[in-house]
């Protein structure tokens, strides 16, 4: 199977994905500078601002540097874990993509396709589950197909012609319904 170049698959589930860690890490980042603040609110710092000594409550001393870290933080793990996201989303997304147009086929009537995978594709398992359901409607119907084709030719020889004329009607408006179907060629057993 080929690698795809595309990583934007189900670009709603991705960025709906990505935009849910985004906010988790801001969120995560607000809260951290803000118990930093409420535990140091009864502190004082001392420290140098050029060649200043400046003394301060601890929260106002630290704040600019703080909200610097925070948008630091933010952005740098921001943007290195969209791409990381971006990337194991694809994972996701691809196969998901993949179901779906299978499964549109297997809608149309064609249930001869298949899933196929990736090695590093997640959802292994969901693609086996439905590779055998289409394996086994596929093979059921295949065997409905080939007994329809025995009955009409045993129709062929039957002696009551209304009987045969009804049976042939059934036979013709069964075949009708499985018409709908694409399934594998009829192997003789």
């Amino acid at each position: 199977m080929q690698t795809r170049k595309n990583y934007f698959i189900k670009k709603k589930f991705q960025l709906n994905f990505l935009l849910k860690f985004v906010i988790l890490l801001l969120v995560e980042s607000l809260l951290i500078g803000g118990l930093f603040m409420y535990v140091s609110s009864d502190t004082i710092t001392t420290g140098y601002l050029n060649s200043t000594l400046r003394i301060e409550k601890t929260p106002d001393f630290f704040f600019i540097s703080l909200i610097l870290i925070i948008l630091i933080t933010v952005v740098g793990i921001g943007m290195a874990a969209m791409a990381i996201f971006i990337y194991l989303s694809h994972r996701i997304a691809g196969p998901l993509y993949r179901f779906e147009d299978v499964l549109r086929d297997a809608e149309r009537g064609d249930l001869t396709t298949r899933i196929g995978l990736r090695k590093t594709d997640e959802l292994a398992e969901l693609k086996e589950s439905i590779n055998s359901l289409l394996a086994s409607t596929d093979s059921r119907l295949g065997r409905i197909k080939k007994y329809l084709l025995e009955m009409e030719e045993l129709l062929s020889h039957a002696d009551d012609p209304q009987t045969a004329s009804k049976l042939s009607s059934k036979v013709n408006s069964i075949k009708d319904e499985l018409a709908f179907f694409r399934v594998s060629p009829i192997l003789k057993e």
